[in-house]
Order: structure tokens, then C-alpha cells, then sequence
């Protein structure tokens, strides 16, 4: 605590498991978890647990199956409530939606896929949501996350780049930056918010598993 008399929130960030499917450029196609994955998440939340009990108030989730069903049966397990947050949905990958990187480089080469992630800011995927979009969407939940948490500690379930998205919003990287962090599934990062009498600051206190 940087700020004796601060007023903390603390934000557990937390990427989904596995989906059926394995992986692939999923977006907003809808898969549920694997197997693996119920596993990966239940182990990355369970590590933070004191006496078999997770430390959160609240969870808020993307409508996506991959983190609503983790999210909803741990709000339930536990009398947690848990928030569905349309906003918290990952990018949308317009023509890459579903497909692995293999069958984008053999429909279209490498030149698309590898503009997009050296230049976010500026090259969309074909038919997909721009990152600015994107990036405007995630500014409006954190600000509104910062401003009403719904408790002091809560857990925000959702995806690889919604998690890096929000990171950005702490770290206030340049929006071609914003998929720095390839956070593996069911990574777990930690924001903490402090409201001061110099005003309010987020730290990031760590990133990844």
C-alpha cells in the first residue's frame, strides 16, 4: 500500500481454460470449457483460497460459455454473486472467427494475420471489430468497475485479449501494445486500486499464472 489511509479494490483478472476445441482464433464464437479447462481455472482460482474458500466478494464474467458457466457455478458454489457483463466479450475476429492459424495462412497467407499483431492500432481483422472499438468498450467497464466495485476484492473472468485490453488501461500503453501479454489459459493477474486523499491509483501488483 503505497497510501496508509487508501481505500483498496483489489481486481483479479483471470483468462479462461481450455475450450472445446483447443486452440484456435475462437473471438466471439461461442465454445464452452474442455474438460482440461474446468480444471485449469478451478486450480488458478483454488490457489488463492484461504481454508478452501476463494478470497472474492463478486465475480464478473463475459456472457461468452467459455467464462459464464465457470463464473456462475463458482458464484454458486461458494454464494457469490456474479455479474454478466456484455462489454467484457472478446474481440470480434470477423473472418479468422473459428478457424486455427494454419487455415488463415492457407486462405489468405501470413501478411493479414502478422499485420494485426504488429500493428493492432491500426490493422483489424478482415471483417472483425476494430481495436479501438474494442479498446473504447474496455475503458468504459473498467472506469465503471473502478468507480462500483461490488466489493473489495472481486474476480473478472474473461479472455486473452479483454485481460490484456484491461491491463492496458493500468499500464496506459500505446493501443498498438495492447496484445503484450501472451497470458496462457487460466492465467490469473492482480490490479490493485487505491482511493486516496491525493486522488485514486491503480497498481499491478503481478501478471500471469
Amino acid at each position: 500500500m503505497r497510501f496508509p489511509e487508501a481505500d483498496i479494490t483489489t481486481i483479479d483478472l483471470l483468462r479462461h481454460g481450455e475450450p472445446v476445441g483447443g486452440r484456435m482464433l475462437r473471438g466471439a464464437t461461442d465454445h464452452p470449457l474442455s474438460d482440461k479447462g474446468w480444471q485449469q481455472v478451478t486450480e488458478a482460482v483454488m490457489r488463492q483460497a484461504t481454508n478452501g474458500r476463494p478470497p472474492y466478494d463478486a465475480i464478473i464474467t463475459s456472457p461468452l460459455s467459455r467464462c459464464r458457466e465457470f463464473a456462475l457455478w463458482l458464484g454458486e458454489e461458494f454464494d457469490l454473486p456474479v455479474q454478466i457483463e456484455d462489454d467484457l466479450a472478446e474481440l470480434n475476429l470477423g473472418r479468422w472467427e473459428g478457424k486455427t492459424h494454419s487455415q488463415v495462412f492457407a486462405e489468405e497467407g501470413t501478411a493479414p494475420m502478422s499485420a494485426f499483431w504488429n500493428s493492432p492500432a491500426t490493422m483489424s481483422p478482415p471483417e472483425g471489430e476494430t481495436m479501438a472499438a474494442f479498446d473504447c468498450r474496455l475503458a468504459e467497464v473498467w472506469r465503471d468497475l473502478l468507480a462500483n466495485p461490488p466489493g473489495r476484492h472481486v474476480l473478472v473472468v474473461a479472455h486473452l485479449f479483454v485481460c490484456n485490453g484491461l491491463l492496458r488501461q493500468v499500464l496506459e500503453q500505446p493501443l498498438d501494445r495492447v496484445l503484450a501479454m501472451d497470458l496462457p489459459y487460466a492465467a490469473m493477474s492482480r490490479v490493485r486500486h487505491e482511493r486516496h486523499a491525493l486522488g485514486e491509483t491503480s497498481f499491478i501488483e503481478w501478471i500471469g499464472r
